[in-house]
Formats: C-alpha cells, structure tokens, sequence
C-alpha cells in the first residue's frame, strides 16, 4: 500500500553498502512506497548512475566502508535539485558536515524515509 505523497515511479537513487540492507530496503522502497529504485553499494557505482539518470530524490548511507562518505555526493545531487536525504547508525550530532540536510537514523523504517522524504527539501 502506497502511503506515499509522490508521483508514482518517481526516480530514486539508493546508496546502501551492505548489500542484505539494501536489498531489503530497496524492496520496500518499491514495493511500498512506489519508488523506481536504482542501488549502487559505492560511489563509483552510484556516479554511474547519476550520470545516466536524473532523480528526483537519494537515499544515501553515509558512510559507505573503506573510508568513503556520500556527502560530497549528496552536495552533487542536491545542486542539481534532488531530495536527498541521508541515512546512518550515526546521529546528527556526529555528523555535522550534513546539518542543512535531512537524517534518518539506522535502524529505520520505511515510515522514517517516506516522513524524511515528505518534508521539506534542502536546497544549495
């Protein structure tokens, strides 16, 4: 059941590097709350996707193993008038760098992101 408020199908880019998260989220995602999904576990990954697609909202981990963050990603998509919003088993008090955008902490719902995504956007 779709509790929603967006167009249906609307493009999502889902960053996630633990894969049995992801895929569970992802599912969700699409399954409930109608998001045509695109998942990448890294950045370089996630890069390819945003230079084939245009998406109108991210999820994205912020931190993805290995030293690598989304943030400087979420700064791209952001400029280019995407919702982002960031997720991590940090709170925001930990992650200053991010304080203009929405987080949602792990473990979360599908209800945290679906509230995190009917709020207002951050804009650049």
């Amino acid at each position: 059941m779709n509790h929603f408020s967006t167009p249906s199908k609307s493009k999502l880019l889902y960053v996630e590097d633990e894969v049995i998260v992801a895929l569970d989220v992802s599912d969700g995602l699409q399954s409930d709350l109608g998001f045509d999904v695109h998942m990448a576990h890294n950045l370089s990954k996630a890069q390819d996707l945003v230079d084939q697609y245009d998406f109108e909202f991210a999820l994205l981990d912020m931190n993805l193993g290995n030293g690598e963050t989304s943030l400087v990603l979420g700064l791209k998509l952001a400029k280019l008038g995407t919702h982002v919003v960031f997720a991590s088993g940090y709170n925001r008090n930990e992650i200053m760098q991010i304080e203009s955008f929405q987080l949602i902490e792990k473990p979360f719902q599908l209800s945290d992101i679906a509230s995190a995504f009917s709020a207002e956007r951050t804009s650049i």
